[in-house]
């Protein structure tokens, strides 16, 4: 028997397949959520084939985004958990992910305390600075943080002496000095170590609803 029809809608979560002498019925199973969310995919996937996307490196690129996040589980031994923008370019996304993995490769390279003073930026003892030293201190901190992405945030609480003990001491041996291949891309640390991820993941996703990030 020749094929009649190849797919026939029965309702609207439902197909119909005539095949030679058998027909079967496929219940599609997924949410509306998921079917928006292929859908989205498979725009995207046009949108790159007519942007002359190189699908090839765009397989490669994904599969060492896949790599690097395997990679960031087990040194966070499972504590891992990560969001990015549907609309992200995968290249950029392994580009920023392979900044994450170089900053919390410790012990790979020069820690920010040491990557700050091989730049110029001295750390004196805590206990060696007054009240108007330390502040200076943390204004030239933040200065030189900021120009290699890194922002501090989680220190309210804390005052000056306080905060600048717990950067000398802490803080600043927690993450490496790194050359950024995103140079976009910013890396929050929570100095209190007491905000809920949750928290920072749905601040995240808000800005990226208005365009504020990626």
């Amino acid at each position: 028997m020749a094929l009649i029809a190849r797919i026939t809608r029965l309702t609207e979560n439902s197909f119909v397949d005539f095949r030679a002498r058998a027909f079967f019925i496929q219940v599609r199973l997924e949410s509306p959520e998921r079917r928006t969310v292929m859908g989205r995919k498979s725009r995207m996937k046009r949108e790159r084939r007519e942007r002359g996307v190189d699908f090839k490196a765009d397989r490669e690129a994904r599969t060492r985004v896949r790599e690097i996040e395997r990679e960031l589980v087990r040194m966070s031994d499972g504590d891992y958990a990560s969001w990015s923008s549907p609309d992200f370019p995968v290249a950029d996304r392994q580009a920023y992910l392979e900044d994450i993995l170089a900053f919390e490769s410790i012990g790979s390279g020069p820690s920010l305390f040491e990557g700050l003073e091989e730049h110029g930026v001295r750390l004196p003892r805590p206990e060696d600075l007054d009240e108007e030293k330390t502040l200076k201190k943390l204004r030239e901190i933040f200065f030189a943080l900021s120009k290699i992405g890194v922002i501090l945030n989680g220190y309210d609480d804390l005052s000056p002496k306080e905060f600048y003990s717990k950067l000398w001491h802490e803080t600043l041996w927690e993450g490496c000095y790194i050359k950024r291949k995103n140079r976009a891309s910013i890396t929050f640390i929570d100095v209190s170590h007491g905000r809920w991820r949750s928290k920072v993941l749905r601040f995240l996703k808000e800005r990226c609803k208005i365009g504020r990030v990626h």
